[in-house]
C-alpha cells in the first residue's frame, strides 16, 4: 500500500473535517439550509466520487445498521412534511439527516485500518484545535468582542453558545487519546496536550452546563473502554488542571457583562487560554520524553489500573451518598434544586453560568411529552416543535427546537421516528464501543459519540451541522476499516456505480434545486430588475418554500400590491402564526379592516402571548 493511497483515502477525510470547520466559522454554525446546503453539495458529490471511484469498501454490519436507520429517519421526516405546520422545514430536516448520512459513510469507504484512522482522527482534533485557537485569537483583534459573547458567554464561530460549547468538546477524549499514545513522538503528543487545553478552554468560555455533564459522562466511557486507559490520566489531567486552574479569568467576561470593562474581560480570558495552551504542551512535552524512558512494571501498572477504576467507582457511588449523608435534609435541598431547574431565574447570580440550574427546558419538555401523548405514532411533524410552543408554552421564549433531541423526535415524528433515530445513532455507538476495547484511540472515538448522545439529550445540538456533523464524521472513523491495514473487502461494481448515481442525484435534485431556488430569491431582494424571473424560477425549484413570495410581497408597490403574495404564502403554511400577522398588517394597511381582523384572530388563536399581536388586533378592532 504506497503512501499516495494513504494520502488519497485520509485526505478525503480531511476535506470533509475542513468543511465542517468552514460551515463552523463563515457561516457562523447557520442551521438555514440556504446557508449549509452548498456544503452539502459538495460533500455529496464527493461521496458519489468515491463510490464511482471503483475504491470504496464495504460497509460493514454498525456501519450498515447506522446508514439503513438514517436514511429510513430521512425519509419519514420527508413525509411527515404532509402533517407538518413547516413542510419547508420538515423537508430540510430529511435533508441535514441525509447530510449527516454522507459524513459518516465516507470514512468507512476509504479508511483502511488502524494506522489510517489515527491520521484521520488527527486531521479531525487538528481543525476542531485550530478553530478554538482561531476564536480566541480573533476576539483579541476584532473591534467590538462583546459582540460574540451573550450574557457572558462566548458564542463565536457558532451563534448558539451550546452549540459551540459541543464543537469543542466533540474533540477533547479524542485528542486525549491520541496524546495517550506512548509511540507517537513526544512533540505530537505534547501539541495534542495542548490542543485538548485549548477545546477546554473554549468549553469553559461557554460555561455550558450541558457540555460539561456529557464530558464528565463521556469521559467514564473512555476509561472504562480503553486498555491505555492509565496513560490517558495525565494527558485529561493536565488540561483540566490548566484550565480548572484559571477558571476565574476564563469566566471573567461571565461577572463583567454590562459593565464597562466587559471587553477588557474578554480580552483578559483570550489571552489566558492562548496561554494555557502554550504553557499545558510544554508540560506536556516534559511528561511525553518521561514516558518515552520510564516504564512501570507490570505488577505496577495493574495494581495502579485498578486503583483508577475503584477511584473513579468511589466518585460515582460516593458523591450521592455523600450528598445524603451531609446534607440535613436531603429532600427538601433536592426539591429546591428541582424547582430553580424548573424556574427561569430573573437576574443570575454566582461566579458563573454553570453555577446556575434554571431555564425554561422544563417548560418545553412538558409541551413536547404533551404532543407526543397527543400524537403517539406519527407526530406532529418535523420541526413543528416551533409552532406547537407558540400556542401551549408559558414562557417568553421562542425555541425553534425543544432542546433535547430525543424528545423532539418523539414529539415531532412519533415513536416510528424515535426507533429509526435510535437505530441510526445506536448502531454506530455500539459499533464504536466494541472496538474501543482494542485501542486507546476507539475508545476516544466511542467517548466522542457518547459525548454528543448525551449532550444531544439535553440541547438542540443536532441541529447545527457543523456540530452533528462532525460528531458523525467522528463515529465513521471509530467504525472505518479493521485491525489489519488492507480493509474490508471493496462493494460489488454494479452496486457501488448503482448507489453513486443515486448519490448524484441526491447532490443535484434534493440540494441543488432548494439551494438554487434560496440563491435566486436572495439575488431578487437585492436586484429588484430581475425580480420576475429570479422569483418564478426559485418558485418552481423550491415549491415548498415561502420565501420567494415574501421577497415578492416585501417587493411589492404597494399594500394591495402585496396581498395575493402573501395570500399564496399563507396557503403553504397555513398555521404559520407570523404569516396571519404579517397579512393582517397588511390587510390592514390597504384599508380592508375586516379581514384583517380575521387574520389577526387567527394569528393571536396560533400564537397567544404575543404582545406585538395583540396591539395590532387592538388597533383593527377600533
Amino acid at each position: 500500500m504506497s503512501r499516495a493511497d494513504t494520502a488519497f483515502r485520509v485526505g478525503a477525510v480531511g476535506l470533509l473535517a475542513a468543511a465542517m470547520c468552514s460551515l463552523a466559522w463563515n457561516q457562523f454554525g447557520s442551521v438555514l439550509a440556504r446557508d449549509w446546503l452548498s456544503y452539502a453539495i459538495a460533500i455529496a458529490l464527493l461521496a458519489a466520487g468515491l463510490l464511482l471511484s471503483g475504491r470504496a469498501q464495504r460497509p460493514a454490519g454498525p456501519a450498515l445498521g447506522c446508514v439503513v436507520g438514517l436514511l429510513l429517519l430521512a425519509g419519514w421526516d420527508a413525509l411527515s412534511l404532509r402533517w407538518s405546520a413547516v413542510p419547508a422545514l420538515a423537508r430540510d430536516e430529511a435533508l441535514l439527516v441525509i447530510f449527516y448520512a454522507l459524513l459518516f459513510i465516507v470514512p468507512i469507504l476509504v479508511l483502511r485500518g488502524e494506522g489510517e484512522r489515527r491520521l484521520a482522527t488527527t486531521l479531525v482534533v487538528a481543525g476542531l484545535v485550530t478553530l478554538a485557537l482561531a476564536t480566541f485569537a480573533h476576539l483579541l483583534v476584532t473591534e467590538r468582542p462583546t459582540d460574540y459573547y451573550d450574557y457572558g458567554r462566548l458564542t463565536f464561530p457558532i451563534s448558539y453558545v451550546n452549540a459551540q460549547a459541543a464543537l469543542f468538546l466533540v474533540g477533547f477524549w479524542p485528542c486525549v487519546a491520541l496524546a495517550a499514545r506512548r509511540a507517537a513522538q513526544p512533540l505530537l503528543r505534547a501539541v495534542a496536550i495542548g490542543g485538548a487545553t485549548a477545546l477546554l478552554a473554549g468549553w469553559l468560555m461557554t460555561q455550558s452546563k450541558g457540555g460539561g455533564v456529557a464530558l464528565i459522562t463521556s469521559g467514564i466511557v473512555l476509561f472504562a473502554l480503553s486498555p491505555e486507559r492509565l496513560r490517558a490520566v495525565l494527558p485529561a489531567l493536565i488540561p483540566a488542571a490548566f484550565v480548572g486552574g484559571a477558571y476565574g479569568p476564563l469566566t471573567r467576561p461571565y461577572r463583567e457583562r454590562g459593565a464597562t470593562d466587559f471587553a477588557a474581560a474578554i480580552h483578559s480570558a483570550s489571552w489566558t487560554a492562548l496561554a494555557l495552551v502554550g504553557l499545558a504542551a510544554a508540560v506536556g512535552c516534559a511528561y511525553a520524553y518521561g514516558d518515552r524512558r520510564f516504564s512501570l512494571p507490570s505488577r505496577a501498572e495493574r495494581a495502579l489500573t485498578l486503583s483508577l477504576a475503584t477511584a473513579v467507582i468511589a466518585v460515582v457511588v460516593g458523591a450521592p451518598l455523600t450528598f445524603f449523608a451531609a446534607v440535613d435534609r436531603p429532600g427538601h435541598a433536592l426539591g429546591q434544586k428541582w424547582h430553580s431547574f424548573k424556574t427561569m431565574p430573573k437576574h443570575e447570580v454566582g461566579s458563573s453560568h454553570l453555577t446556575s440550574l434554571g431555564s425554561n427546558r422544563y417548560d418545553f419538555w412538558r409541551v413536547e411529552v404533551h404532543d407526543a401523548r397527543r400524537h403517539p405514532v406519527a407526530g406532529i411533524g418535523a420541526r413543528g416543535f416551533a409552532s406547537s410552543y407558540l400556542q401551549q408554552g408559558r414562557s417568553v421564549e421562542t425555541p425553534a427546537r425543544g432542546h433535547s433531541l430525543f424528545l423532539d423526535t418523539l414529539s415531532e415524528t412519533g415513536a416510528a421516528g424515535l426507533v429509526l433515530l435510535l437505530a441510526a445513532f445506536g448502531f454506530p455507538l455500539l459499533g464504536a464501543a466494541l472496538r474501543g476495547r482494542q485501542t486507546g484511540l476507539l475508545a476516544g472515538l466511542a467517548a466522542a459519540g457518547a459525548y454528543g448522545l448525551t449532550h444531544a439529550t439535553v440541547d438542540w445540538i443536532w441541529t447545527f451541522p457543523a456540530v452533528g456533523g462532525t460528531l458523525f464524521l467522528l463515529l465513521g472513523i471509530a467504525n472505518a476499516g479493521g485491525r489489519e491495514e488492507r480493509g474490508p473487502p471493496l462493494l460489488p461494481t454494479r452496486a457501488a456505480v448503482a448507489l453513486g448515481i443515486a448519490v448524484v442525484v441526491v447532490a443535484v435534485g434534493a440540494y441543488g434545486t432548494p439551494w438554487v431556488s434560496a440563491r435566486l430569491t436572495t439575488a431578487a431582494a437585492s436586484n429588484p430588475t430581475r425580480a420576475d424571473t429570479d422569483l418564478r424560477w426559485a418558485r418552481r425549484l423550491d415549491p415548498l418554500s415561502i420565501e420567494p413570495f415574501l421577497v415578492e410581497a416585501s417587493l411589492a408597490q404597494s399594500p394591495r400590491a402585496a396581498l395575493p403574495s402573501l395570500r399564496k404564502a399563507l396557503a403553504k403554511q397555513p398555521r404559520d402564526a407570523s404569516l396571519h400577522y404579517r397579512l393582517g398588517r397588511t390587510l390592514l394597511k390597504a384599508g380592508e379592516k375586516r379581514a384583517a381582523r380575521s387574520e389577526l384572530r387567527a394569528a393571536q388563536r396560533l400564537d397567544p402571548r404575543n404582545p406585538t399581536i395583540a396591539r395590532a388586533l387592538h388597533t383593527a378592532e377600533r
